[in-house]
């Protein structure tokens, strides 16, 4: 006799969906322009704000771009995914910060891409390196340095909160003084360094850059860039020095309206007049 093999296939598991969020991942709630909060979500708590009381029982598993509304009256905020540019709008100031008009010249001229190795040096609140990290994925690496230790510590907490750990590894050090660390040397691609005298670290960033790699410097004043560039040019070690001013200009954008029509002047009553013979 023979016998019947019986296939018993097990139900699939359940698997989330990759266009709503989960217990656990960093989302954008975006009331306004002005009005940007990023929540890890976490079954069973609550986020409060101007717009009411958000259960994040509610927000786990809708849909990204769906509008999400408190039990008890307030406004709705949109579920959005988080971006560099959200989390530029979102962060806590610890610092002053870099916006999308610094950051996007400083990529450029960079020349930041996937699979580059970069060194960041004066993390502060974390804005221009979340914008690195999506510039250098897949296959990069942003070494970050924050010479303030308790703000290494609250950066490295967000980057974890973002999800962002495989691409930046956040370290404590003044690279002006101790530079880059050895193992680096030879193998960076490009320098940022956000810091008050960046011409201090210039020499150490000699032993870590590749041939042809290119540093970029953010200061405030006039005179900081003066040394700096005197620091480029010592010794030939450097060329195509550059100074650039970044000035963003927000315009209004709306629908043209019907031209109104033009009105015939009413004369006015009671006026004087003169007559022609």
């Amino acid at each position: 006799a023979e016998g019947t093999a019986a296939e018993a296939k097990a139900p699939d598991a359940e698997v989330e969906s990759p266009n709503a969020p989960a217990d656990g991942d960093f989302v954008v709630l975006w009331g306004s322009y002005t009005q940007i909060f990023g929540v890890v979500l976490t079954s069973g708590a609550i986020t409060n704000n101007r717009f009411g009381s958000f259960h994040h029982d509610d927000i786990i598993g809708q849909p990204f771009g769906a509008k999400v509304r408190p039990r008890r009256g307030g406004q709705w905020l949109a579920l959005l995914r988080p971006s560099p540019e959200f989390i530029t709008q979102s962060l806590t100031h610890r610092t002053q910060i870099l916006y999308h008009a610094d950051i996007s010249l400083v990529l450029t001229l960079l020349d930041a891409q996937p699979g580059r190795v970069i060194c960041e040096a004066g993390t502060g609140s974390g804005s221009m390196s979340s914008s690195f990290a999506r510039a250098l994925t897949p296959g990069g690496k942003l070494h970050t340095f924050e010479f303030h230790e308790d703000r290494q510590k609250q950066a490295q907490a967000d980057f974890e909160r973002y999800g962002l750990l495989d691409v930046i590894e956040s370290r404590h050090g003044d690279v002006c003084m101790n530079g880059f660390g050895a193992e680096l040397e030879g193998r960076v691609d490009g320098i940022f360094l956000d810091v008050p005298m960046p011409w201090l670290a210039i020499p150490h960033a000699d032993k870590c850059l590749k041939p042809g790699g290119r540093v970029v410097t953010f200061s405030p004043c006039i005179e900081q860039i003066d040394k700096t560039a005197t620091e480029f040019r010592r010794g030939g070690r450097y060329h195509n020095v550059r100074m650039f001013e970044t000035l963003a200009v927000n315009w209004g954008v709306r629908e043209q309206g019907q031209p109104r029509k033009r009105q015939r002047p009413t004369p006015k009553a009671g006026g004087a007049g003169a007559a022609a013979p």
